[in-house]
């Protein structure tokens, strides 16, 4: 039986790596400066 995976990736999310702080545009974090990260990726 092959089931499906509701989740999509299709917005991003983003976190801090220094912080975690999260935001749903990359770049800078606006708390501390550091990069944003996306978070939201594809699972398998």
């Amino acid at each position: 039986m092959v089931r499906s995976d509701p989740y999509t990736a299709d917005e991003g999310e983003y976190e801090c790596i220094d912080c975690g702080y999260r935001a749903g545009e990359g770049g800078r974090c606006p708390d501390c400066g550091g990069d944003l990260k996306n978070i939201s990726v594809p699972r398998e």
